[in-house]
């Protein structure tokens, strides 16, 4: 594994190493939030600066502690989504009792899913229509947590296994990838805290994994731990804030991760972008703005376009950043190409709309999975955070096989909350409520992962950074 944070050795979090920006001469302006073109890196600097943090960067993060036969039912667990998550908790802990809640129960899509994830063979079918209150309510009945994975997303109006979840005092999350359930979800936070259940929303691989690279790069930055690696009650003294927050996500295919993916990417590709530039609110067309990304050696540079993703607006609300946008972009480049064109010439009202969305999903469903065979499904994350003295840290996850990663990522997030890591209330993935140990999730998730890299400058995770000596280089 290419990483500074490896798996099979103790995790380092907060070491890292953030660089000073050349002139401008020796660079191009960063992309904007709205930009459609990638900063030209040049001739960087080798001066760098340390980001320690005393202590907490010699500290190796701990799995977190979890006694005791746990009951968890993940909704949407006959999926590829909720298999995956179901079968990385069933290896990570044997003793958990899990239960794949769908509409049919013990049916052809419990056993594709147990034949497909082998580690499901103890796991429990479970008749659970989360539209129905009674069935939803005798599904969480006994459990220690429930984990929403029926997606998708887009276009509910409501967030009724939550509220469920918080009427029947069991702990909950999601892999909500859509903004407006994320902020509804977000709304019920009170309740949720006078009623002792903790949950976290939109967590997963992305948004979810990418939330926590950025809040742990930025509380570095801000010193905000302290030497155990634990939150500090005030943050470090003249420390820069960060000004802008850039996720580019790509995903060769659809990861393997089944035509719920599609029916989600068509319907963002009808619902208009929110990105933030300057503090300022921007709406956007969806799948614009092009910029092209290099994520490091192994998946090199990519197209990635425009999305409306939870984690800008968590992303400036948690960290007050004010410049904030998401991007993703998939291979082979045609498929990028048909989803602009998608936006553009496709009626409204067909991207609008679940069943109609579904519908074209599974037209499509038989080419999807040639192409997904030919090009694979590796997966790759590039988080760029921008300070105000213009340094710029970079995170990046890769994985080769998305329909497994993003099990793992989730499975992290089950094994933080299973462990009392998570405090009442509903949280985002970046806040401090959502996560003890902020390492440990990290350190969980990378399981599998060919790289983990975190607060390193751009050109030392670029494909091919070249060295021309005296501490120069070029990419």
């Amino acid at each position: 594994m290419q990483a500074c944070l490896c798996p099979a050795q103790p995790f380092v979090a907060a070491v890292g190493t953030q660089q000073t920006r050349p002139s401008h001469r020796q660079r191009s302006a960063a992309a904007s939030p709205t930009g459609g073109e990638q900063p030209r890196r040049r001739r960087r600097s080798a001066a760098l600066a340390a980001a320690a943090v005393p202590g907490a960067a010699a500290a190796a993060a701990e799995a977190p502690q979890i006694t005791g036969a746990k009951n968890v039912v993940v909704l949407g667990g006959s999926g590829r989504v909720g298999s995956s998550t179901a079968a990385a908790l069933a290896a990570a802990l044997p003793s958990a009792s899990l239960s794949l809640a769908s509409r049919e129960g013990d049916g052809e899509a419990f056993r594709a899913a147990v034949a497909r994830r082998p580690e499901l063979g103890a796991a429990k079918p479970l008749r659970c229509d989360v539209d129905d209150p009674a069935s939803l309510a005798a599904a969480l009945k006994g459990a220690d947590l429930v984990i929403h994975t029926a997606g998708p997303f887009q276009r509910r109006s409501d967030c009724n296994v939550l509220e469920a979840a918080i009427a029947a005092g069991v702990p909950y999350m999601d892999v909500c990838d859509d903004t407006a359930y994320s902020q509804r979800a977000k709304a019920l936070h009170q309740r949720a805290a006078d009623a002792g259940v903790p949950a976290i929303t939109t967590t997963g691989i992305y948004p979810g994994v990418s939330n926590v690279m950025a809040a742990h790069m930025i509380a570095i930055n801000g010193k905000e731990y302290a030497a155990d690696g634990s939150y500090a009650e005030q943050p470090g003294e003249g420390a820069a804030r960060p000004k802008r927050l850039l996720y580019s996500y790509f995903t060769a295919g659809t990861g393997g991760a089944g035509p719920t993916i599609m029916e989600t990417t068509l319907l963002l590709a009808g619902e208009e972008v929110i990105a933030y530039k300057d503090g300022q609110r921007q709406v956007l067309p969806p799948v614009s703005n092009r910029r092209v990304v290099d994520f490091g050696a192994g998946v090199g540079r990519k197209s990635v376009y425009l999305y409306n993703l939870p984690e800008v607006s968590s992303g400036h609300q948690v960290f007050g950043v004010p410049s904030v946008s998401a991007r993703f972009g998939t291979a082979p480049d045609p498929w990028n190409w048909g989803m602009v064109a998608m936006a553009r010439l496709a009626p409204k009202g067909m991207l609008q709309d679940r069943q109609q969305a579904q519908g074209v999903a599974r037209l499509l469903d038989p080419l999807v999975r040639a192409v997904d065979g030919a090009v694979g499904e590796k997966v790759a994350m590039l988080v760029e955070v921008e300070y105000e003295d213009d340094k710029v840290a970079a995170g990046l996850y890769v994985h080769k096989y998305l329909s497994t990663a993003v099990g793992t990522c989730t499975a992290a997030f089950a094994r933080c909350m299973l462990a009392g890591h998570t405090q009442p209330g509903v949280w985002f993935p970046e806040e401090r409520g959502a996560l003890r140990d902020r390492r440990a999730l990290l350190a969980m998730a990378s399981e599998g992962s060919s790289r983990l890299e975190l607060n390193r400058t751009p050109w030392q995770i670029a494909s091919e950074p070249l060295q021309l000596g005296f501490g120069i280089y070029l990419d």
